[in-house]
C-alpha cells in the first residue's frame, strides 16, 4: 500500500527545525539547571514577553484567516439568522452579568490572578506582590513572588489594565464577555462539524443557561478562559484540517501555545490536536515541524513553570494524584450530569441523544466525545477534583461545550423529528426549540442567583477590607495576609510575615516612608485554625500597640482594622 507520506526534498527551511528544535531542547536543559531563584526570576522576567509575542501571533492569524471565512459562514448563516452571532454574543454577556451575582468564589486565588495581571500592566513582570501598591499614580513592588498557578489569565487581564486602568469590576466584565464568545463558539463549531444553524442555536443557549456557566462566568475564576481558549484551539486545528496552508498552521500554533498557559492540566488539548491534525501532518511533515519549532519556542517559559511547581503539592499532604481519588469523584462527577439537581438531566440525555442520532462524521463525534471525557476524566484523579466539593465545581466548565454541543445535536434530531409528525414551519420550530431549552434550566435560575455559604466568612473580610481601603490616607501601608485586595484599590500593602521576616524593612523603611500610618488587617487568617498564619497574628499584637480604626463581626470571626505604633522601650 503506498504511502500518503510525501517524500521530502531539502529545502533552506530545513534548517530552521534541524537546528531551531535541538537548540531549544538544550536551552530547557541549560535554564532547568539554573539555580532555583535564578529560573525564577528568568519566568518573572520574559514570560509577559514570550505571552505577548504569542497573542500578537494569534491576532495576525485571526486576521488573515477571517477574510477567508466570512463567506463560507454567511453562506451557513442565510438571510436573518446571521443575527445569531451577535445575539449570542450579547445574550451570553447580559445574562451571567445580570442573572448571577458578582462575586469571588475562590478566595484568595481570583485576587491573586489579577494582582499578578496588575504587575505584568504595570511593571512587566510575571509576579505576586508581597510588599508595594501605588504610590503619586505609580506603582511599586519591593518583594515579588512567583506564583505556581500558569499565567495565561493573569497576562489577558493585564491587556485590559493596560487598556482601560487597573480594577477588578474590568475582571468580571472581561468573565461576562466571555460567556458570550462561548455561546458564539458553539454556534460555530456546530456549522464547522456539519450541523445546522438551528444545532447551534441550541448549543449556544444551553452554554449561556448552563447554571455553573452563570457562576463562573461572573468571577474572575481562569477556569472560563481556559474553556474558551482550548475551544478556540481545537477550532483551528479543525480549519487547519480542513484548509492545511501556512496561515491556519499559524493560527492553530499561536492558539495552542496560548490555550496551554490559563490551567495546569490544559496541556491535555495535545492528544486532540494531534488527532485532528494527523492527515495534515501526513501531507504537509514540512509545515508541522515548523509549526512545531514555533510552539516550542513559544511555550519556552510555560514548559518551565511547569517544571517547577511538578512537585508542588498543592495545598495536600499527601500525593495531589492517585487512583485512590477515582471512585469517589466518579461518584460526584458522574451523578453531577444525572441526579438533576446542579445540572439539568434533560441536557444530558439531549447529549447522549446527540451523540447516537446524529449525522455529522464520526470523526467528529469521536473528537466531541474524547474532548468531553478528557476534561471531565482528568479531575476524576485529583484530590480536589470532586464536583461536589464546594468551589472545584467549577472544573465541570473545562468540559462544558463539548457537551452542549452534543445536546444540540440531539435537539435538532427531536425537534425534526417534531416538525415531521406535525408539520411545523420554521418560526414555530425555533420557538419551540429556545422553549424547550429554556424550560430545562429553568428550575436551576434561582441556584443561578444564589451567592452560596462557600467561603461567607472570606466574602465577609474582603468585603470589610474594601470599606476600610476607602477610608485609608494615600501614603498609609497595610499589613495583611491579602496584600493584593489592597493594592487592586489602588492602596500600599505588605504580606503580614514581613513582621517576622523582614523586621527592619518594616520599623526603619516603612514607618519612615508612610506618613499616612501602619495598619494592621485582623484578616480571615487570623481566625482560621493554621498556627503559621495565626502566629503573625499574634507578632503584632506582641511587638506594637494596636490603635482600633474599625472593627466588624461577621460569620462566627471577628475583623479588624488597627494602626500600629512602635512601642517605647
Amino acid at each position: 500500500m503506498p504511502s500518503t507520506m510525501p517524500k521530502l526534498r531539502p529545502h533552506p527551511l530545513d534548517a530552521l527545525w534541524l537546528i531551531g528544535l535541538p537548540g531549544l531542547l538544550l536551552m530547557f536543559v541549560t535554564l532547568r539547571g539554573w539555580p532555583e531563584s535564578e529560573r525564577i526570576d528568568w519566568l518573572m522576567r520574559w514570560s509577559g514577553s514570550f505571552l505577548t509575542a504569542t497573542t500578537l501571533l494569534l491576532v495576525i492569524g485571526s486576521i488573515l484567516v477571517a477574510r477567508s471565512l466570512a463567506a463560507p459562514i454567511r453562506a451557513r448563516l442565510p438571510g436573518r439568522t446571521i443575527l445569531l452571532l451577535p445575539l449570542l454574543f450579547i445574550g451570553g454577556t447580559l445574562t451571567t452579568a445580570t442573572i448571577a451575582p458578582q462575586t469571588h468564589r475562590i478566595f484568595y486565588d481570583e485576587t491573586i490572578y489579577l494582582n499578578i495581571g496588575q504587575n505584568l500592566a504595570l511593571l512587566d513582570r510575571a509576579q505576586l506582590c508581597n510588599a508595594g501598591g501605588t504610590e503619586h499614580g505609580q506603582f511599586r513592588c519591593d518583594y515579588p513572588e512567583y506564583n505556581k498557578q500558569p499565567n495565561g489569565y493573569p497576562f489577558l487581564t493585564s491587556l485590559l489594565f493596560r487598556l482601560v486602568g487597573v480594577s477588578e469590576r474590568v475582571a468580571f466584565y472581561l468573565n461576562n464577555g466571555l460567556l458570550g464568545c462561548m455561546a458564539v463558539a458553539a454556534l460555530l463549531f456546530t456549522l464547522a462539524l456539519g450541523g445546522s444553524w438551528r444545532a447551534g442555536l441550541s448549543a449556544g443557549l444551553v452554554m449561556i443557561l448552563n447554571p455553573q456557566n452563570l457562576h463562573w462566568f461572573n468571577t474572575t475564576a481562569a477556569e472560563p478562559a481556559a474553556a474558551l481558549f482550548g475551544a478556540l484551539s481545537i477550532g483551528a486545528a479543525l480549519l487547519t484540517r480542513a484548509r492545511p496552508n501556512p496561515t491556519t498552521w499559524l493560527l492553530v500554533t499561536a492558539a495552542t501555545a496560548l490555550a496551554v498557559t490559563f490551567r495546569p492540566e490544559s496541556p491535555l488539548l495535545a492528544p486532540l490536536l494531534l488527532f485532528m491534525l494527523w492527515r495534515p501532518i501526513a501531507r504537509q511533515p514540512r509545515a508541522f515541524l515548523l509549526a512545531l519549532l514555533l510552539l516550542a519556542l513559544l511555550t519556552l517559559p510555560h514548559a518551565l513553570h511547569l517544571d517547577l511547581f511538578r512537585n508542588h503539592p498543592w495545598g495536600n499532604s499527601e500525593a495531589s494524584f492517585g487512583f485512590k481519588h477515582l471512585l469517589p469523584n466518579l461518584t460526584s462527577n458522574g451523578l453531577h450530569y444525572l441526579d438533576n439537581r446542579h445540572f439539568p438531566l434533560p441536557v444530558t440525555l439531549a447529549a447522549l441523544l446527540g451523540l447516537l442520532t446524529t449525522r455529522i462524521a464520526a470523526s467528529h463525534r469521536l473528537l466531541l466525545l474524547a474532548w468531553f471525557l478528557l476534561f471531565w476524566g482528568v479531575f476524576l484523579f485529583f484530590y480536589a477534583g470532586s464536583y461536589g466539593y464546594g468551589a472545584d465545581i467549577r472544573f465541570s466548565l473545562l468540559s462544558a461545550l463539548p457537551l452542549a454541543l452534543l445536546a444540540g445535536f440531539g435537539v435538532e434530531w427531536s425537534l425534526g423529528q417534531l416538525t415531521r409528525r406535525f408539520a411545523l414551519d420554521t418560526p414555530t420550530a425555533t420557538t419551540l426549540l429556545v422553549t424547550l431549552i429554556v424550560a430545562a434550566h429553568l428550575p436551576f435560575l434561582p441556584q443561578a442567583r444564589a451567592t452560596t455559604i462557600e467561603a461567607s466568612a472570606a466574602r465577609a473580610d474582603v468585603a470589610f477590607a474594601r470599606q476600610m481601603a476607602e477610608r485609608l490616607p494615600d501614603d498609609a501601608f497595610v499589613l495583611t495576609h491579602n496584600p493584593n485586595l489592597f493594592q487592586l484599590w489602588g492602596k500600599q500593602a505588605g504580606q503580614l510575615f514581613l513582621i517576622d521576616h523582614q523586621p527592619d524593612y518594616l520599623n526603619r523603611i516603612l514607618f519612615a516612608r508612610h506618613r499616612g500610618g501602619i495598619y494592621f488587617h485582623d484578616n480571615f487568617w487570623c481566625q482560621v485554625p493554621d498556627p503559621t498564619q495565626n502566629r503573625y497574628c499574634h507578632l503584632v499584637r506582641q511587638r506594637y500597640d494596636l490603635e482600633p480604626i474599625a472593627t466588624f463581626e461577621a460569620e462566627k470571626q471577628h475583623f479588624g482594622l488597627y494602626r500600629l505604633h512602635i512601642k517605647k522601650q
